[in-house]
Formats: structure tokens, C-alpha cells, sequence
């Protein structure tokens, strides 16, 4: 089905930044990079295939010690980058998103 030329699937800005992250596979935590986030999703550039509709954990955060866990979906796929959105996202959660926006983002602050 094709969207209208109006319509625009993502509803947040994106900030752009360069965090470490890790995410989940085969009982290991594995290191990728995000360079894009927003509050309903982030892009991460690794070095492992998915495909769209797969269920994985992502960590990222501030500093080592100072980082959180999130369900995510993968939404995209392009090469080594995949677009994830964020399941199940409590107040909390949200927070520590915007908090790392505000201190990481190369561009905006929020």
C-alpha cells in the first residue's frame, strides 16, 4: 500500500549523534553504533543481518554504568544500518532517552 506524498511515517524529530550501544544476539551483548534517535526509535550501524519484524534488546546510555535496556522491533533494514522502534516504553524510559538527546545530539538539544 502506497502512502499518500503527504503523509510522514515518523511522527518525532530524529537526532543525530554517535553513541556506543550493544545489542543482543545469540546470548552475547554485541557492540554497534547509533547515530540517529528520537523517542519512538533509534538507526544503529552493526555488523550482523536482520530483517524486519525481529525482536532484539538494545543497551545504550551516557556512560558505561549509566545505561538502559529496551525492547525494540526492527522496522528498517538497509545494508548495516537497521531503524528500530522501542516497545513498551515507560516514563522512565522516556526520560533517559531524552536525557541522552540533550547531552549526545550533534545537532538540537531538547
Amino acid at each position: 500500500m502506497l502512502r499518500p506524498k503527504n503523509s510522514n511515517r515518523r511522527k518525532n524529530t530524529r537526532f543525530a549523534l554517535n553513541v556506543d550501544g550493544h545489542y543482543f544476539y545469540q546470548e552475547n551483548w554485541i557492540k554497534c553504533k547509533i547515530y540517529d534517535l528520537n523517542i519512538n526509535g533509534a538507526c544503529l550501524w552493526l555488523k550482523q543481518s536482520f530483517v524486519i519484524g525481529d525482536i532484539i534488546m538494545v543497551r545504550f546510555g551516557l556512560a558505561e554504568g549509566e545505561e538502559n535496556t529496551f525492547d525494540t522491533v526492527v522496522a528498517n533494514v538497509n545494508g548495516p544500518r537497521i531503524g528500530i522502534q522501542f516497545v513498551g516504553l515507560d516514563e522512565f524510559d522516556r526520560t533517559f532517552i531524552n536525557k541522552v538527546i540533550s547531552a549526545k545530539s550533534k545537532h538540537f538539544k531538547i
